[in-house]
């Protein structure tokens, strides 16, 4: 018997004994926040407990970069910022090419607000 025929019935006789198992209830606990922020809620399994998170922290590590202005970062007073001005660690570092909309290599005061 070819192959695709019997690809069918098989998916027949596997969906029939899917079927016929009868799910385990899950147990959930309240949401509640965790350390750092978000939520989390522990649900119990038939293999042991199991702690689901998500969600974003009240507060990024790197926040205070993403609120930085020109006059933070222009060493040379020029009132525009380019990519030697901006320290590797910045976040600001690795948008550099998406904040600059004009791709002129410098940003602007415009362009840093649009990124904020």
């Amino acid at each position: 018997m070819k192959a695709w025929i019997l690809l069918p019935l098989f998916l027949l006789a596997w969906h029939a004994d899917a079927q016929q198992v009868s799910p385990q209830p899950v147990r959930t606990e309240p949401l509640t926040a965790y350390q750092g922020g978000g939520q989390s809620r522990q649900l119990q399994e038939q293999s042991g407990p199991v702690t689901v998170r998500w969600g974003q922290p009240e507060a990024l590590p790197n926040a205070s970069d993403y609120r930085v202005t020109i006059g933070d970062l222009d060493r040379n007073g020029d009132g525009v910022l380019t990519r030697d001005e901006v320290p590797e660690s910045h976040a600001l570092s690795s948008e550099f090419k998406l904040v600059d909309g004009n791709h002129d290599g410098r940003i602007t005061a415009e362009e840093l607000a649009a990124w904020r």
